[in-house]
This record gives structure tokens, C-alpha cells and sequence, in this order.
């Protein structure tokens, strides 16, 4: 998890605001990923936004690749 993550979801708590989380053990999530990858590239988003969503994505495929034995549907 990175600095912003923490930030973003500490924020996020003393606001109220409501947040979803992904974890890489989730077989779905690299598709869930790409899917908001290509929502947001679609609404024209910061290039540095589309590029950690991009390295998110390939961090959690590199994850299930190496953990294959943790790695299931959610629950």
C-alpha cells in the first residue's frame, strides 16, 4: 500500500466517505482493474493517473503469478 493509499483511505474515514477495496488475493481484481483503467482513459483522465492503474494492475498480476495458492473468488 502506498503513502497516498493510506492518506486517501484515512481521509476517507474521518470524512465518512464511503471506499471500496481491492486486494490482489481477489482472482477478479486485475480485470476490475482494467475496467476502471478503461473508464477512466474513456473520460479523458491525468496520464499519471492512468499510469499507476496500469502499474497497480501488472503489481497485482505480478502478486498472483508468485501466490497462485492464495489467490481465489471473492467470498
Amino acid at each position: 500500500m502506498t503513502t497516498k493509499d493510506k492518506k486517501i483511505i484515512e481521509d476517507s474515514e474521518r470524512d465518512g466517505i464511503p471506499i471500496f477495496v481491492l486486494t490482489a488475493k481477489d482472482r477478479l481484481s486485475p480485470d476490475t482493474i482494467r475496467d476502471y483503467f478503461t473508464l477512466c482513459h474513456a473520460s479523458h483522465c491525468n496520464i499519471d493517473h492512468l499510469k499507476n492503474i496500469l502499474d497497480r494492475t501488472k503489481e497485482f498480476e505480478n502478486w498472483q503469478k508468485g501466490n497462485t495458492n492464495k489467490v481465489k473468488l471473492p467470498d
